[in-house]
């Protein structure tokens, strides 16, 4: 009876070898007429302005519904920020320009391409599943190896589990492991250029002239932060995980779209926005940093906030209101006692209150004056 269980087991092993999980096409190309390579540069820009046009839209009907979610009046957007949209739209498409010659130069030809998506995929899964049962075998011995595998990945054969880990678990580790290359690259290199000042000057500060920041805004920068925070960001996270071109596809784009949705400037909640379960880092989560008295909080993106936590400069939206509205206070006592002439009273209340105090640390901004100036940007409304 076992004998027979066990053959009728791995039958059905082999005869998942040549089976295909959805998302793969045996084809040349994922969309006729384009090569993988060049979609994979392609679709984030049009997803891009795509994504863009929609939050645009939002805010152009003001719809009731969405409005309650608005993190900033629509007044600001014109009012606060500190360069126009002509000029916006223009260093964006210089970045993606920029982001596109340097994708032609570094990510796999189609070659490659071909070669991927043409592989002898059965001798790939059969290694794989020689490999769980010797493993496995040297581990626990003959008799456990069918237990354990099934415990593990749901099925007592091999073959079926190497199968599982080949379409599902191994791509699955990949994107994971993608993502947090992403975003230890960018929470470096974005607070590197928060603490330096000649790169803030320079550099970061065009970025931060958005004291409102909108969907299309999102890769507003100057081009060499472009260039290295951004594009050769995903170019490394796609080579550090050992992705294949048409995985970079999926990657580059939901990169981007994650990018505008941060910036989108609406705080919708998970129902609406279910990346928020999978995403702690959201629009609402990254407004603190573009306001003036959170520029060295919040420095991750574009998916997690770990590393925030794990170096001390994450900051909940509870606490920032809070902070801001002691900052706001202070400055309206400042200006009450320089008028009078009066001492400024002060006293300690709650953490909030001590970072306020603190806030001539040359990369914190209390006033819309420094901010204008750390922007390198006129400060008359």
């Amino acid at each position: 009876m076992n004998a027979f269980a066990n053959a009728t087991t791995a039958a059905a092993g082999l005869a998942k070898l040549n089976q295909t999980p959805f998302y793969f096409q045996a084809q040349p190309t994922v969309l006729p007429g384009i090569s993988d390579k060049y979609l994979s540069l392609a679709l984030p820009i049009a997803i891009y302005w795509v994504a863009s046009l929609f939050y645009h839209a939002l805010d152009t009907m003001q719809l009731p519904f969405t409005e309650r979610y608005r993190l900033h009046e629509p007044e600001e957007v014109t009012k606060r920020n500190r360069v126009s949209v002509t000029r916006v739209v223009v260093m964006v498409v210089v970045q993606q320009v920029i982001q596109t010659i340097l994708g032609l130069a570094l990510l796999d030809d189609d070659s490659v391409g071909l070669k991927q998506t043409f592989a002898d995929h059965p001798a790939k899964i059969l290694n794989i599943a020689a490999f769980l049962r010797s493993s496995t075998t040297k581990l626990l011995g003959p008799a456990l190896q069918p237990t354990f595998t099934k415990l593990v990945f749901g099925s007592q054969d091999a073959i079926s589990s190497a199968w599982w880990l080949y379409w599902w678990g191994i791509p699955f580790a990949q994107f994971w492991f993608a993502f947090f290359v992403m975003d230890a690259w960018q929470y470096t290199l974005h607070r590197l250029f928060h603490e330096s000042r000649f790169l803030y000057r320079h550099f970061h500060s065009h970025h931060h002239r958005l004291y409102v920041p909108y969907a299309f805004g999102a890769l507003y920068n100057h081009p060499v932060e472009g260039l290295l925070l951004d594009s050769a960001g995903a170019c490394i996270s796609h080579a550090a995980a050992f992705m294949t071109v048409r995985q970079g596809i999926v990657l580059f784009t939901f990169s981007t779209l994650k990018t505008v949705a941060d910036h989108g400037g609406y705080a919708f909640p998970w129902y609406l926005d279910p990346l928020h379960l999978v995403f702690p880092n959201c629009a609402e989560y990254h407004d603190v940093h573009h306001q003036m008295t959170g520029l060295r909080y919040n420095y991750s993106q574009p998916f997690f906030v770990h590393f925030d936590v794990l170096f001390g400069t994450r900051i909940s939206t509870e606490k920032f209101q809070k902070m801001k509205k002691l900052a706001e206070q202070k400055r309206a006592s400042e200006k009450a006692s320089k008028s009078t002439g009066t001492p400024q009273l002060s006293g300690k209340d709650v953490t909030p209150a001590e970072i306020v105090e603190k806030s001539k640390e040359p990369f914190v901004t209390n006033d819309k004056q420094s901010y204008a100036a750390k922007a390198g940007s006129s400060t008359a409304e």
